[in-house]
């Protein structure tokens, strides 16, 4: 199954690929010409760590938060990096993850 991603007009009124945003919690391989494939999710069999996020780079912080708690990851450190801008995260955490919340609920109640 390949799901292609949308296509977004820049200022310039040129074409690029944006990374799609799909609601659900399935795992995908980007692929050649803006394309998708699912793939399996990895059996950790314990609790996950994630020690190098960068949620304010991310289309969805809120949603990436919900995938995670979904997938038993237990600890999540966002990475400011010099370059970026740091307040983002700090002033957009306490939002991301209350509709993180909201979105798990989503998220289950489209898998019954």
């Amino acid at each position: 199954m390949t799901e292609k991603a949308e296509q977004a007009e820049t200022p310039t009124g040129e074409t690029e690929s944006e990374e799609p945003v799909f609601f659900d919690t399935l795992f995908r391989q980007k692929r050649k010409h803006g394309k998708y494939r699912v793939v399996d999710v990895p059996a950790t069999g314990a609790p996950i760590a994630d020690t190098h996020a960068h949620l304010q780079l991310l289309s969805d912080p809120a949603l990436a938060l919900a995938r995670a708690g979904m997938r038993d990851v237990r600890f999540l450190c966002t990475i400011v990096d010099v370059s970026e801008d740091g307040s983002t995260t700090f002033d957009k955490l306490d939002e991301w993850k209350f509709q993180g919340a909201l979105n798990i609920r989503r998220l289950l109640t489209r898998r019954c």
